[in-house]
């Protein structure tokens, strides 16, 4: 069965979080959101004034055929000053297919997005399209969480996903 992707035009997004340095080849992306969360950075990252949503964006922005810039952010509000402990980083406006890894609980949370993930590449080798020249793609967890209150999906452990992957015609 194979997977097709919601092809919508998104962007410009300007967030901020932590940069994480780390590679196709040797992915340490998984860890390091386990040392955001095992730290209190990712709680931190949440109570900021200039978060406009509280959803979590795992952005890569690749440097070459291996090496890339991961960032773990949050949309900024327009016009809000962000600490500079934080990165900054724009998604750039591009088209984009979307492929969803749905409502997953946490035990499976990790093996479903990297399936996914999986799916997504193997719709681009037969599809007309292939990644965009800006090399970005991401992680979007939505989730409906207010500053003073956590959304009924985080309550219950699911964690919904989108992956988002810059596109172009081939």
């Amino acid at each position: 069965m194979s997977i097709q992707p919601k092809i919508i035009n998104y962007g410009p997004v300007n967030v901020a979080g932590y940069l994480h340095k780390t590679s196709m080849s040797n992915n340490t992306i998984p860890a390091f959101w386990g040392e955001i969360s095992a730290d209190g950075r990712h709680k931190k990252l949440h109570s900021g004034e200039w978060v406009a949503h509280h959803a979590d964006y795992g952005i890569c922005f690749m440097v070459d055929d291996d090496n890339m810039d991961y960032v773990i952010g949050l949309e900024v509000k327009a016009g809000a000053e962000v600490s500079p402990e934080f990165h900054k980083a724009v998604i750039p406006q591009c088209d984009y297919a979307v492929f969803s890894a749905g409502n997953t609980h946490d035990a499976d949370f990790s093996q479903n997005i990297q399936k996914t993930w999986g799916e997504a590449f193997a719709w681009l080798e037969t599809s007309e399209y292939k990644m965009c020249h800006c090399g970005v793609s991401f992680e979007l967890y939505v989730c409906e969480c207010t500053d003073d209150a956590e959304c009924d999906n985080c309550k219950e452990g699911k964690l919904p996903c989108d992956i988002y992957i810059a596109i172009e015609k081939k």
